[in-house]
């Protein structure tokens, strides 16, 4: 493997960590500021999380603003899982035989876990607009849940990948064999 491919892998892994690193602030940022806003400081819904302000619905429901920063959380920390799953197989490829049966594992992993935030994040954001559209306000919202097209296609592109590479596992399993 070349100098140059060694560099970017390494400043891959870098950026990898920080991601990793920032969604575990924000999801715990997060969760403590709605466990103050639920259980100690009921304004504290006006400002949850950069400029997050879900009071009307928790002025209307408990149950459904408990249900809807749930779901945020939810979305937060399973980007942080699939950086740590990103993160996992940055630490476990070998790029001189790189066809592993735990590599194929994680690609597999890390595709359900896209799909998984794809999924939560239609659906949160479909659970928003139904109380937009009911007349209430949320500033935002929208940038903490937009992303689910874009997750739920990257979850087919990996999984095309995981495919890919179980494929080179059987080839690399065969070739091992014959020699």
């Amino acid at each position: 493997m070349t100098v140059k491919s060694n560099i970017i892998l390494k400043v891959l892994n870098v950026f990898t960590w920080a991601g990793f690193i920032g969604l575990c602030v924000k999801a715990g940022a997060l969760i403590t500021s709605f466990g103050i806003s639920m259980f100690i400081n009921p304004s504290g819904s006006k400002n949850l999380y950069l400029g997050l302000d879900l009071s009307q619905l928790k002025e209307y429901s408990n149950y459904q603003y408990a249900y809807l920063v749930s779901s945020i959380i939810s979305i937060f920390v399973l980007q942080a899982i699939m950086f740590y799953v990103l993160l996992s197989i940055f630490k476990k490829i070998n790029l001189v035989n790189p066809f592993d049966q735990l590599i194929g594992k994680l690609f597999s992993k890390l595709s359900l876990v896209s799909f998984a935030i794809g999924v939560l994040s239609k659906v949160t954001f479909e659970l928003s607009s139904k109380y937009i559209s009911q007349g209430m306000n949320f500033p935002n919202l929208i940038e903490h849940i937009i992303h689910g097209d874009a997750f739920l296609f990257f979850a087919g592109i990996l999984l095309f990948v995981s495919m890919l590479y179980k494929r080179g596992i059987e080839l690399q399993t065969e070739n091992d064999l014959t020699i």
